[in-house]
């Protein structure tokens, strides 16, 4: 259906048809076409001049009426001539469907969606290319459009394309049902997928931004200016809602032009003006001023901070408000407390500074004057140059620490050196703060050198006195001691050297570092620097201890160079005992160091004093000690190697490496080897025998005096690798007993006390061997004693076997029988021996009694058996005067008694009876019976066992017959 418009003021000879709208005026025409579309125009040629602004329609002019028919058909035919070629090619895809959906004509654009038109008379609906979520809509839709000859609607669905592809489509729909040459729905759709998509993100990101501006804490607005227009008198564009919170007004009250800038502060409206017509002269660039708002809900003024910046292209001049009152008012605020601050750090007495990065950027008076540098030095060099070597890593690490926002200690002390090099005492305080919006450090500082010298006086008494109670040891004092004192002062080599109280012998040394290869001269060496310590009695600072002339030459190889030291004598009371050494590779410590070393040596001099006075008490108590010991050994024993070992034992204890003892032959004229210790092997062949005055053990026999011989280099000595000795004659009653040597392996360096207890030792030695000798002899001479009173026992025994032939051997067997048997019963030394000598007496009794009893053949009347049971009271008699023997009587006189109270002569009975008696009492009548008798044969062993076991507990002890069973058992009878 195509459409023209006819323009014509008188009557026309021509019937009005579809499609043809009459209109008598260019008015009536001209608001006609911006009514609705039209395919061309036809005119009165006098009216062609209205039309000449057309450029987008075709327009015919007639002058007379005849010629409209063609005129119009020649129109005609062209529209559908042009309507034929935009449905062939053009974009939209034009549909005519019936009221259900049904194709009933579909343009060829229909192949850019990939499909072909169907062939005709094929009926395909439309809604079946739907999505099935927008059918319901497209039906709607479709039924709405047809309900109404003539209707237009635009709507939107979505459908897939002949690949599958989903696309949104744009729909323009008529009903031109009552169309004759239509009859139908005519749909004109486009595909309008990628402008769909390019809505939704432009829609998205509009509400993006929206959102953010809504959110933004200022204004945010815009104007429309052109480059030559006054900006004061340019329309707002866009206010953000943040307007009325902002500055109290919302958009409408704002909206006439330059009416903002009245409620500028009069003294800031100058300024605010430049910045918008600044933003016009040098567009692309953003410019900021600060100035002062009128609040329209406050009534305050406000500080606002204006950034603006025009782009030409568009000619939007865009900015953004924000209130900087609080900034503004912190800002004056930090302002006034700077000026406070400098005020007051200026006037104050403490040490006030600030850094950033490495250097001061704040110094005060205070700073300036404590450190003798003035500001331009002060800021120049690093801040960490300022503080003492020993402390500068601490300080920097806490430092950087704290900038990085960490929290080390907040408050500590360290050391800083000034302009003079005098070192100082800072009580330090930090905080972290921000300068210019960079963290920087504010630190405070107080001078407390004097209250920290004092500190560290007490603290490093503190800890030396605690090192020194560690042990009483005088070694371990010494070195605890020096330890303490070199890490207080942190000194890698140090040495503590102690000397005897006459000032020259050294006696101890303790050193760390370098300084242990540095062995001390036995002597003290006029030419060292401990000597001229000693001489002078104070402290002796030396620069360069390798190159210093009064080192001694001896260790000066073992010096590094570049070191200096510190040498202080240690007092004790009025005098000194000793020195002590501090050394470091750079220089020496300042005199405030050293007189604190002076404290530590006289804390260390006093303690190592008490030390050695202890040492030597208790050095004296242990040879005391030593001498009880020998005294014991020499009391409690009777064996003369004995005696020796103990005394080269406690000899041992003193500061030698060995000792050795030579017994002199008298008979021989000669000494001879007896022990020694230390000596592996003991000495070589040629020194086990030495005659008198041969080596310095013969020379010290002959001589009758101690010998002293320092070098065994070249002596027969040599051997042992030892490198002095001193030899002792051991007399008494000026007879030569022996000579005790000691030996070192190194100087002879014995003190006093030492040598004078070593000469104790050998005399008490002496005095031991003599009398241990003497003991001897007297022994010798009891044993010769002793074996004389056996022999007068068994003399007795055998004349009492020969009065009685019967009992012949008996009196031996029966004495071996019973001391196996005491044995086995757990009897000692002194028992087994009484037990001895009342066998053999235990029959003795026997010469008494009358041969016409003793020896009668046949059985006794009961008188003589009265007779015969005296003789255990005759032996008694006879022998209870002889001392000796007096324990040994037991035997003889109760092994007739029975357990059960039934023998003789007193009828004692169980363990009243004495244990001796008891154990013999077995042993007696076991050998008695198994001996041959006159009057029977000897029993069987077994038969003599059954008659113990029976008798036991009536007439033996069971005891006693058990351990005598065990024997037998063993077979050891």
């Amino acid at each position: 259906m195509y459409r023209i418009l006819l323009v014509a003021r008188g009557e026309i000879p021509l019937q009005d048809a579809a499609g043809l709208l009459r209109v008598d005026s260019p008015a009536r025409a001209l608001a006609a076409l911006a009514a609705e579309p039209f395919d061309g125009v036809v005119v009165e040629r006098e009216l062609l001049e209205a039309f000449r602004g057309l450029d987008h329609l075709p327009v015919y002019a007639f002058e007379r009426a005849e010629e409209l028919p063609d005129l119009l058909e020649t129109l005609r035919a062209q529209t559908l001539e042009r309507y034929k070629t935009l449905l062939e090619n053009g974009r939209d895809v034009v549909y005519v469907i019936d009221p259900e959906g049904t194709i009933r004509y579909v343009s060829p654009s229909v192949r850019r969606l990939g499909f072909r038109p169907p062939p005709p008379g094929v009926r395909i609906n439309l809604l079946r290319f739907l999505q099935p979520e927008d059918q319901r809509q497209a039906r709607e839709a479709l039924e709405a459009l047809a309900r109404e000859p003539g209707q237009a609607l635009t709507f939107r669905f979505r459908g897939r394309d002949a690949h599958g592809r989903v696309r949104v489509f744009r729909v323009w729909g008529k009903n031109l049902s009552h169309v004759p040459a239509v009859g139908g729905l005519v749909l004109q759709v486009r595909d309008v997928t990628r402008e769909d998509a390019l809505e939704r993100r432009l829609q998205e990101e509009s509400e993006l931004l929206a959102n953010l501006v809504a959110t933004l804490p200022g204004v945010a607005w815009q104007a429309r200016v052109a480059p030559t227009q006054d900006p004061l008198r340019a329309p707002t564009l866009y206010q953000s809602p943040r307007s009325t919170a902002v500055l109290g007004y919302d958009a409408e009250e704002l909206a006439r032009p330059g009416l903002y800038y009245d409620y500028v502060h009069p003294d800031d409206r100058a300024d605010a003006v430049a910045l918008a017509r600044r933003a016009l002269r040098e567009p692309g660039v953003f410019h900021t001023a600060r100035y002062r708002f009128l609040h329209g809900r406050k009534g305050t003024w406000i500080w606002l901070a204006d950034t603006v910046r025009y782009d030409p292209a568009t000619q939007l001049l865009s900015g953004y408000s924000e209130d900087v009152s609080e900034d503004v008012a912190r800002s004056r605020a930090l302002s006034e407390s700077e000026a406070r601050f400098r005020t007051l750090a200026e006037t104050a007495p403490a040490v006030i500074l600030m850094w950033q990065g490495d250097r001061l950027v704040f110094a005060n008076q205070a700073t300036r004057r404590l450190t003798g540098y003035d500001d331009e030095e002060l800021r120049s060099r690093p801040v960490w140059e300022f503080v003492h070597p020993e402390d500068r890593d601490r300080v920097r690490h806490r430092g950087l620490e704290r900038l990085r926002g960490k929290r080390p200690s907040e408050r500590y002390a360290f050391r800083i050196v000034n302009k003079q090099g005098e070192v100082r005492w800072l009580d330090y305080s930090a905080a972290r703060i921000e300068i210019r919006g960079e963290p920087a450090v504010l630190g405070v500082g107080l001078d407390v050198t004097e209250a920290k010298e004092k500190e560290l006086d007490l603290e490093l008494f503190a800890r030396v006195a605690q090192a020194l109670r560690r042990s009483e040891e005088l070694e371990t004092m010494m070195r605890e001691g020096l330890e303490a004192v070199a890490s207080f002062f942190h000194a890698p080599a140090g040495a503590i050297v102690l000397y005897g109280e006459e000032g020259s012998r050294t006696e101890a040394f303790s050193a760390i570092g370098w300084m242990r290869s540095l062995r001390p001269a036995p002597q003290l060496e006029r030419q060292s620097l401990v000597a001229a310590v000693l001489r002078d009695g104070r402290p002796l600072v030396v620069e360069e201890i390798a190159a210093d002339p009064r080192l001694r030459e001896a260790v000066r190889p073992q010096v590094p160079h570049g070191w200096s030291g510190v040498y202080l004598p240690l007092p004790a009371g009025r005098r000194f005992v000793g020195a002590l050494a501090l050394t470091w590779p750079k220089p020496p410590p300042g005199e405030r160091e050293i007189a604190r070393l002076e404290l530590a040596a006289e804390t260390i001099g006093n303690a190592i004093q008490r030390a050695s006075l202890r040492q030597v008490l208790a050095r004296r108590v242990q040879n005391l000690e030593s001498l009880r010991t020998l005294d014991q050994v020499i009391a409690h024993s009777l064996d003369l190697e004995a005696s020796i070992e103990a005394l080269l034992d406690e000899a041992m204890r003193l500061p030698v490496d060995a000792v050795a003892l030579w017994m002199y032959a008298p008979e021989e004229h000669a000494l001879h080897f007896q022990s020694a210790r230390g000596l592996a092997g003991g000495p070589p062949e040629p020194l086990r025998k030495l005659a008198l005055g041969e080596t310095a053990v013969g020379q010290a026999a002959l001589l009758r005096r101690p010998v002293a011989l320092d070098d065994l280099g070249s002596t027969p000595f040599a051997p042992l690798r030892l490198r002095a000795l001193r030899a002792w004659p051991m007399l008494a009653k000026g007879e030569l007993l022996a000579v005790f040597v000691a030996f070192t392996g190194e100087a002879w360096e014995l003190s006093s006390d030492d040598q004078d207890f070593l000469e104790t030792l050998v005399t008490q030695g002496s005095i031991a061997i003599d009398n241990l000798r003497r003991f001897e002899a007297l022994q010798r001479t009891q044993a010769e004693l002793e074996n004389a009173y056996d022999l007068t026992l068994w003399g007795w025994a055998r004349a009492v076997e020969l009065r009685d032939q019967e009992t012949a051997g008996h009196t031996r067997r029966v004495t071996e029988l019973a001391l196996k048997l005491g044995r086995e019963l757990g009897l000692g030394a002194h028992e087994l021996e009484d037990l001895r000598r009342g066998a053999i007496l235990h029959d003795v009794g026997k010469l008494a009694i009358p041969d016409a009893i003793l020896l009668k053949p046949g059985p006794l009347s009961p008188d003589e058996w009265e007779t015969m049971k005296q003789h255990p009271l005759h032996a008694y008699e006879w022998l209870r005067d002889i001392p000796f023997l007096r324990r040994a009587l037991k035997v003889p006189l109760y092994h007739h008694e029975r357990w059960n109270g039934s023998g003789y002569p007193h009828g004692l009975a169980g363990e009243a009876i004495p244990f001796l008696a008891r154990i013999f009492a077995v042993a007696d009548v076991f050998d008695a019976l198994t001996s041959d008798r006159p009057y029977r044969p000897a029993w069987p062993v077994d038969k003599a066992i059954g008659y113990l076991r029976e008798e036991a507990g009536r007439q033996f002890d069971p005891q006693v017959v058990e351990a005598f069973l065990r024997l037998l058992e063993r077979d050891e009878v």
